[in-house]
């Protein structure tokens, strides 16, 4: 074992497991130290010491719940023998860094050490609460991480290439925010549609901290000299991102090479959500248990619904799972698990099924047209009140996917009467 190797702190009450999970991390070159409490390893162990904690959620004396706030910046991954999503989600409202359930196979525990240590273990723990976009155990994702955090310091630009709904304006608002620049400011220029006046005017508007030139393949030929010259006076950081690839572009004469070399010293290239179907399970899990928190009850899916996620193509990626997650959770009842049908992938073929896959386009329920970042409520109320006078309460209810009391109910919850003719 090195003399760098990181720190892990185990807090398990179980010998058997406690001496398991010791030999799995050693094997790997963790340094390991043991405590069978709470109390115990407050007193044998300063917890600001240790580059990881991990601990049973149910201890004698006390929960592993209460490490986290003595730990301070030390991430604190919680085991539970608790496979309901409740006791889940109460871990993370209370600050824990990650759950695992138990019994884990060694795989996933070590994944989850690996992201939650990393290059920098508070980093880490830091991409996690700020976008669900980095989320996950895949090679992909975890490689992302590792050069995020070497590059972020830096002043280097950073090229990020990956298909639309992948992440990437949030992988470079992540950099941004873990960069010597993080107090100043963070201007976007869409590419797609800037014009010669609108570029010099965005340039030339003050300071900036970092520039983001979202789809850079799209800026016309004629603006790509602007952009070079600014970048070659390094008055900002630069980050592109990119849905085509730069080179190819380069070949064809449509990029200058100049600019592509500039901006290519650091290449980040995301991956599909469908390359990274493994992480599918976790990142449903973080959109459920936000859609719960925001819903004030705990949303469920049926088996047949998760089978479902993981075999769908994803041609949308990260945004398209969040938001038919989202849709689901608006017109889902408490008492009844999401299914398949609801989800809209009931007719998703398996994996080893040749049939055509289902258009992501084609939707019919109310909430397909939902705008960005409304509120479960607000959208509610919206919809109500918008259709409430050509549509009869059952007719309101079919469109919403609800029952007629429940529509009477959050009526009332949210003060939505109905005007009388």
């Amino acid at each position: 074992m090195s003399q760098n190797a990181k720190q892990i702190l185990i807090v398990e009450d179980e010998d058997t497991i406690r001496s398991s999970l010791r030999k799995l991390l050693e094997r790997y070159d963790y340094a390991v130290s043991e405590a069978v409490s709470v109390k115990a390893a407050q007193q044998a162990h300063n917890l600001n010491d240790f580059n990881l904690i991990i601990s049973d959620l149910r201890l004698p004396g006390s929960s592993g719940i209460e490490l986290i706030q003595p730990a301070g910046s030390v991430p604190v991954l919680v085991m539970t023998s608790y496979a309901s999503l409740r006791s889940a989600v109460e871990t993370m409202r209370q600050g824990a860094a990650d759950y695992i359930s138990k019994p884990f196979d060694h795989e996933e525990m070590l994944a989850a050490v690996r992201r939650l240590i990393g290059e920098s273990g508070q980093q880490q723990n830091q991409v996690k609460t700020q976008s669900p976009v980095l989320m996950g155990n895949s090679p992909q994702i975890l490689q992302i991480l590792r050069t995020v955090y070497k590059a972020a310091p830096t002043s280097v630009p950073v090229l990020i290439q990956g298909e639309s709904g992948t992440g990437r304006r949030t992988i470079a608002e992540i950099i941004h925010s873990n960069s010597a620049v993080a107090d100043q400011r963070f201007v976007t220029i869409n590419c797609t549609s800037v014009n010669e006046a609108q570029l010099h005017k965005q340039l030339e508007a003050g300071p900036i901290g970092t520039l983001f030139l979202n789809n850079i393949c799209e800026l016309p030929r004629a603006l790509q000299p602007i952009v070079l010259k600014a970048i070659e006076q390094k008055l900002f950081r630069c980050i592109a991102s990119a849905e085509q690839d730069l080179q190819t572009l380069c070949e064809s004469d449509r990029f200058r090479k100049d600019l592509f070399y500039s901006l290519n010293v650091v290449r980040l290239q995301v991956p599909t959500l469908e390359a990274r179907a493994a992480d599918i399970p976790c990142l449903t899990r973080y959109f459920i248990d936000q859609y719960s928190s925001e819903l004030g009850f705990q949303i469920q899916l049926t088996q047949e619904a998760h089978q479902a996620l993981g075999n769908y193509s994803w041609p949308g990626n990260v945004r398209e799972l969040q938001n038919m997650l989202y849709q689901a959770a608006i017109l889902s009842e408490p008492d009844e698990a999401i299914s398949a049908q609801q989800l809209g992938l009931h007719d998703v073929p398996k994996p080893d099924d040749d049939a055509e896959r289902p258009n992501p386009d084609i939707q019919s329920n109310a909430a397909n047209d939902q705008p960005a970042g409304l509120s479960l409520e607000d959208y509610f109320t919206s919809f109500v009140l918008e259709n409430q006078e050509n549509m009869s309460e059952t007719a309101l209810a079919q469109k919403l996917g609800i029952s007629r009391k429940s529509l009477w109910e959050r009526r009332n919850k949210l003060g939505i009467s109905r005007k009388k003719a």
